[in-house]
């Protein structure tokens, strides 16, 4: 069984497992993203359950379009662009139960790469309105048969994320503000190693429907420069 396979049916198998216990919560996601420079789509299907007990589960599915079909979107034409599968556990570490903590282990994999993921969320609910959490984690890249080909070897890297949230009262509204900052092991933007994302998201909770639609400002295509770009994104959750 191929890593594709066995990643969706972790997925399955937990969601089936967790619709048994007390009063579980779940989502199904779906998001395309669109690279302005680069004209690349990018598709995912992400899932996840969570437990009263503060356990979690997510299993996600990526694909884009074939190579050398810039700016064209065509489900026809997709390839598996990776998999991943999380485990996480959210808990109160405080009598003040507005400030959580969610450890979380990540493992994904793609034709490139399998990734170890391991982080730390900490993040305090001022108010039904702002929320706002601070995540901490660490990559380790083993490259694969067909990415050494390439020249690229096994590599570490870290990655820092600001999440703000605003949902107005009396509205159905919410607005996210994302801040990532990476440290990679490897050339990434403007000839170094670091690099950033600041992305805006606006979205509509209507009943167990939420649509939404994001742009970020993303490193451009060259390694080499301070090129940047546009990374545009829509999606759909819908909760259970």
């Amino acid at each position: 069984m191929n890593m594709r396979k066995l990643y969706f049916l972790s997925s399955v198998l937990l969601a089936a497992s967790a619709a048994q216990a007390e009063m579980p919560h779940g989502y199904l996601n779906w998001q395309n993203e669109f690279y302005e420079k680069t004209g690349a789509y990018n598709d995912r299907v992400q899932m996840g359950m969570f437990f009263q007990n503060g356990l979690g589960f997510i299993g996600e599915l990526r694909y884009n379009t074939k190579e050398g079909k810039a700016n064209s979107w065509d489900p026809s034409s997709f390839n598996s662009n990776g998999q991943g599968f999380s485990v996480l556990y959210r808990f109160n570490p405080l009598e003040d139960k507005k400030f959580w903590l969610e450890p979380m282990f990540w493992l994904d994999s793609s034709e490139y790469w399998s990734t170890y993921e391991y982080g730390v969320t900490a993040g305090y609910n001022f108010s039904k309105v702002w929320r706002a959490s601070l995540r901490y984690r660490y990559d380790m890249d083993k490259a694969t048969a067909k990415s050494q080909s390439y020249g690229n070897e096994d590599r570490n890297n870290q990655r820092w994320d600001l999440w703000v949230d605003y949902r107005p009262e009396g509205t159905n509204f919410q607005y996210q503000l994302n801040a990532i900052y990476y440290d990679n092991e490897y050339l990434t933007w403007r000839n170094g190693n670091q690099n950033y994302r600041l992305t805006m998201r606006v979205g509509y909770q209507w009943g167990a429907w939420f649509p939404y639609a994001s742009i970020s400002d993303e490193k451009g295509p060259d390694k080499t420069s301070s090129n940047r770009q546009v990374l545009y994104r829509v999606g759909l959750t819908y909760s259970f």
